[in-house]
C-alpha cells in the first residue's frame, strides 16, 4: 500500500520572482557558454575555409603553369598501322621514310607505316629512345 503525502506550499510573489531570477541567470549562463563555443567554432571554420581557398589557389596556379610534356618521339599502335608522333618527327622524317617506309598521315598529323611482324625491333634499332605512347 502506497501512502500519499500532501504537502501544501504557498508561494509568495517574492519567492516566485527569486526562482525566476535564478532560472534567468542559468539561461544567461548557458547562452554565454554556447555563444563562446559558437564564436570559437565560427573562427575555426573561417580559418579552415581561408586555408583551403589559399591551398586551392596555389594548387590551381601550379597546375595552370605546368604544361604537358610531349616526348621527342613516341609511337602508337592501331590495328593495321603504327603512328609516329612527337616533337622531333620533322628532324627524323628522312629516317622514318627510308628505314621504316613511313608516309605522312595528314588526318592524324603524324608519320605512319604498315604494321608488320617484329616492327618494334626495327623501330628501336632506328630510334633507341622512342617510347610507346597512348
Amino acid at each position: 500500500m502506497v501512502e500519499e503525502f500532501s504537502v501544501e506550499q504557498t508561494y509568495t510573489l517574492g519567492n516566485v520572482m527569486k526562482e525566476l531570477n535564478k532560472i534567468n541567470k542559468k539561461i544567461d549562463s548557458i547562452e554565454d557558454k554556447l555563444n563562446s563555443k559558437t564564436d570559437s567554432l565560427i573562427e575555426l571554420l573561417r580559418d579552415i575555409v581561408s586555408t583551403n581557398l589559399k591551398q586551392n589557389n596555389i594548387t590551381k596556379s601550379v597546375v595552370e603553369t605546368v604544361e604537358p610534356v610531349t616526348p621527342d618521339l613516341y609511337y602508337t599502335i592501331s590495328e593495321d598501322f603504327i603512328f609516329i608522333k612527337g616533337k622531333k618527327t620533322y628532324q627524323n622524317k628522312d629516317k622514318i621514310k627510308s628505314a621504316l617506309n613511313g608516309i605522312w598521315n595528314k588526318e592524324k598529323n603524324c608519320w605512319s607505316f604498315k604494321k608488320y611482324t617484329n616492327f618494334e625491333e626495327k623501330l628501336k634499332e632506328v630510334f633507341p629512345d622512342i617510347i610507346e605512347g597512348q
